[in-house]
């Protein structure tokens, strides 16, 4: 039996102050890759914090320092894959007013390059890909 890959995942709930429910997606442009929030892999000595910082801004440009808070930490397994995530959920409290936009990804990642659709939305009425909705319960 071969051994399960594990991988180190930073995840943001980026939320604005003025709407606690408004969460912060982007539209993959690969269409089996769904609706996400902003996430990324954590490098060899990478703070997670550090990482989520970084992945928010490569994914959607937003550069957020500040206010960004621990909110869970799991190990999550793939359904299809033989890996698991070891997975660290941030929120992030951005004061950003733009409602959609698109963003080029930057970065080293396989996404580079791609353009995201990002845009605010209810979570309640949006579906997450990935079991990345996991903790919104916490905002």
């Amino acid at each position: 039996m071969s051994e399960v890959l594990v991988v180190a995942k930073a995840y943001a709930y980026v939320t604005r102050p003025t709407s606690e429910s408004s969460l912060l997606l982007f539209e993959h442009p690969h269409p089996d890759k769904g609706i996400q929030v902003p996430k990324g892999g954590i490098e060899d000595g990478e703070d997670p914090r550090e990482a989520v910082v970084r992945e928010l801004r490569e994914e959607t440009g937003i550069d957020a320092h500040r206010e960004v808070s621990f909110l869970a930490e799991d190990t999550w397994e793939h359904p299809e894959k033989q890996k698991r995530y070891r997975r660290h959920f941030f929120r992030v409290t951005v004061e950003d007013s733009r409602d959609e936009w698109v963003h080029t990804v930057t970065g080293s990642g396989s996404d580079a390059g791609d353009d995201y659709r990002c845009f605010f939305a209810d979570p309640t009425e949006v579906r997450v890909d990935a079991d990345m909705d996991d903790y919104l319960d916490r905002l």
